[in-house]
């Protein structure tokens, strides 16, 4: 386009349709509900990418570009919605006096004794809505790299993504409305009578149904969306024949309304904490993605006594997120992992002694992670936040050495003999070189349920204490022959 500066652009443009599930009569008998909606998009993709080698001098680059990115349906769900139909599968949910003997020999001597469990069945659908879409991605990336001499440079990028039209799926065949509140959390709806809430506090989700003849309604919406911008520093620099030093540093902020991505139908029910309607996906908080930094280092010696080669490598992130969960199913909605914590107010005086013991002990206890303490000090009185707790920096360290014998016509022809070592600082010391870091797990226990108040009973968990994680060091050997 000019002195040093390139343009390449293209157009792509995708239409894609794809087989559609039967017809459920009972499905739409019943929700008004049509599982054979057909799936097709046809999308345009336009994309460009500048590159600007300024004055030509070959010392600064300046690269800039953007684009739309639209993807292929993820296979295993359209699997799902053609089989989960209600026409192929069978599905029965029974407890207490409803599970029947398994008398497996029974069975197998006379075939009529096999129980039939018609009355028990509550088909599982899973459907394509009549407004899903293809996934797209909008991405736009900006960097700019200096040559301070031919073995050094330095170069900063930003990145830009966002997602949109990303899988999710909701159950259509749960009440609209909650039928009680809970009056100490935050007047949290439950999806089920107060009538049919057990002692226990195991709540029926069946009790909860629009469709007593049917179980879970899932439909596969496009409602998911993500943002995520990242600045990446790096540099490298070659200082000796073929010895390198490199370093890079990238700060990433990524937030979602849900990070399922694809499968089982279920496990975007499960895997997307909620303080109440698991159908709302209009909160966008931290991703289960996220991360806030990440060094990656590494040094390569040149090659010295003709073919010995040592290097170095460091990689380290933090800011990863973890969630603060109820620990039962408090909503009664069918997923007991899916359930933010309510952090009782410890000076509150309806807050129960018990609780307020417990996220006292965790808070006094000095093996507890501060990273833990901060988040319940944060969310006190509250509902604990999707991705709220911060997990603190950990990194690794790998070595490698390397030794290449050369033999035949110009030594061409060669041995390579290699040992690496993972995780270097966990060989010297068996407690370095762990992750220290929380993944979402529950702040209380089921306490039961008090049915002449309508709350529930919560014991507090030992929470707070960090369980090391990660691969202990590793050493592995290797041979190679080149030619």
């Amino acid at each position: 386009m000019a002195t040093g500066l390139d343009l390449t652009a293209g157009l792509r443009a995708d239409y894609s349709i794809y087989p559609r599930a039967q017809f459920n009569q009972l499905v739409y008998d019943e929700l008004k509900i049509r599982t054979d909606n057909k799936f097709k998009s046809f999308i345009l993709q336009p994309r460009l990418q500048l590159s600007w080698d300024v004055g030509e001098r070959h010392t600064d680059y300046i690269r800039a570009g953007a684009g739309v990115f639209a993807s292929d349906i993820n296979n295993y769900m359209l699997i799902n919605n053609l089989t989960f139909d209600g026409l192929h599968f069978a599905t029965v949910d029974v407890s207490g006096a409803n599970i029947l003997p398994a008398d497996f020999n029974g069975y197998r001597n006379d075939p009529s004794t096999i129980p039939k469990y018609e009355q028990y069945q509550v088909p599982t659908i899973n459907y394509t809505g009549p407004d899903a879409k293809i996934p797209v991605i909008y991405k736009a990336n900006l960097s700019y790299t200096h040559f301070f001499t031919e073995k050094l440079k330095a170069g900063v990028t930003g990145y830009l993504t966002l997602g949109r039209n990303n899988y999710a799926y909701i159950d259509r065949n749960m009440v609209a409305d909650p039928y009680f509140r809970l009056s100490n959390e935050g007047n949290r709806g439950v999806y089920v009578p107060a009538s049919t809430m057990p002692t226990s506090g195991n709540g029926d989700w069946l009790q909860g149904r629009i469709s007593k003849k049917l179980g879970r309604v899932l439909e596969l919406v496009s409602e998911g969306k993500v943002n995520q911008y990242a600045v990446v520093f790096e540099t490298s620099y070659n200082y000796f024949k073929d010895g390198e030093l490199s370093f890079s540093y990238t700060w990433n902020d990524t937030k979602d309304n849900t990070s399922f991505n694809g499968n089982v139908a279920n496990t975007s029910t499960l895997s997307l904490p909620v303080k109440e309607d698991p159908r709302n996906l209009s909160l966008v908080t931290y991703s289960d993605n996220q991360f806030r930094h990440k060094i990656v280092g590494y040094a390569i010696s040149p090659t010295v006594f003709k073919g010995l080669n040592v290097s170095l490598r460091y990689s380290g992130i933090g800011g990863t997120r973890y969630t603060l969960l109820s620990g039962i199913n408090t909503n009664a909605d069918f997923v007991a992992t899916n359930d933010l914590a309510y952090v009782f107010n410890r000076n509150a005086a309806g807050t129960p002694q018990a609780v307020k013991d417990g996220l006292q002990a965790i808070l006094d206890n000095p093996n507890a992670s501060q990273s833990v303490k901060d988040y319940i000090l944060k969310y006190e009185g509250t509902f604990a936040e999707r991705n709220g707790g911060i997990n603190g920096f950990f990194g690794t360290w790998d070595a490698r050495v390397s030794y290449r014998l050369g033999f035949g016509y110009k030594r061409k022809q060669g041995i390579e003999l290699s040992a690496d070592l993972f995780n270097v600082m966990n060989l010297i010391d068996k407690n370095k070189g762990s992750a220290k870091t929380f993944g979402s797990h529950a702040l209380y226990a089921n306490g039961g349920f008090d049915t002449a108040s309508q709350i529930f009973r919560y014991n507090v968990n030992t929470a707070g204490i960090v369980t090391p994680s990660g691969n202990p060091w590793q050493l592995q050997l290797g041979l190679k022959y080149t030619f």
